[in-house]
């Protein structure tokens, strides 16, 4: 079995924090297959790695699938995270949010830092509910993750940039009161298994040696954001809106 610590918010409302063990011995990848297909697309705010940074992501990617060949990852997909996800909106919103992010990245000059301290096994959550994980399952993704702790900048820019948005009356009545970060952990997905099957041995020594990351290969700065709408998780189809600056050190 592999265990990990989770961390998500307290409640749908605030940003009191909840931390928990959760423990995976099983893989039940057809909801996260489902998902790789196509949706109506969706905005994101994200921090796309560069050829530098994803060759690490992809290194360990191929000893996964060496490990199991039933862990799929794309060479050529879009490592990123992101730092604010957006509901499904029509599309003639999106200048409005593009100039009021340009805005507030502008005004605010935030240096931000993403770092990743373990690759691991996604939750699998109860449908509709991210804050009720289900015992002993994971969705059968493996992710770089990044503890809260960690990349408290990161949860409170996205956190931020949503209260700044939603104080425009007419993105209020279409994010919602309540629009903020998904969770305030970071991650980046890699790929996932593509079978259901209980973890074996070898899946789990080999997880364990990524349990503890060097952060000077997985401890980046956020200099450059991209907007985007994408109908896929993966980015397949990513469509660049706008870029942002930040500070650099």
């Amino acid at each position: 079995m592999l265990k990990y610590s989770e961390t998500n918010w307290k409640s749908s409302k605030g940003l009191q924090t909840n931390r928990y063990d959760v423990t995976f011995s099983w893989i039940k990848s057809q909801k996260t297959i489902e998902e790789q297909k196509e949706r109506p697309e969706r905005l994101s705010l994200v921090k796309v790695f560069n050829e530098k940074e994803r060759r690490h992501f992809c290194d360990i990617c191929v000893s996964l699938q060496n490990n199991n060949k039933a862990f799929y990852f794309d060479e050529k997909k879009i490592f990123h995270t992101t730092l604010l996800g957006f509901p499904v909106l029509n599309s003639s919103y999106y200048k409005t949010i593009t100039e009021k992010i340009r805005h507030y990245c502008e005004v605010n000059r935030l240096q931000i830092h993403v770092r990743f301290n373990q690759i691991r096994l996604g939750t699998k959550y109860e449908e509709g509910n991210d804050l009720k994980p289900i015992p002993n399952i994971s969705n059968g993704t493996v992710i770089a993750f990044g503890d809260c702790l960690y990349n408290r900048g990161c949860a409170t820019f996205g956190n931020e940039l949503a209260s700044f948005l939603i104080g425009d009356n007419i993105l209020n009545s279409v994010l919602g009161g309540e629009f903020r970060r998904r969770l305030p952990s970071v991650w980046c997905t890699m790929g996932y298994y593509i079978t259901d099957f209980k973890i074996t041995s070898k899946i789990e020594k080999l997880l364990k040696q990524y349990r503890y990351l060097d952060t000077k290969h997985f401890h980046f700065p956020c200099t450059e954001l991209e907007l985007g709408s994408s109908h896929y998780k993966d980015l397949r189809d990513w469509k660049r809106i706008q870029t942002f600056q930040l500070p650099t050190n």
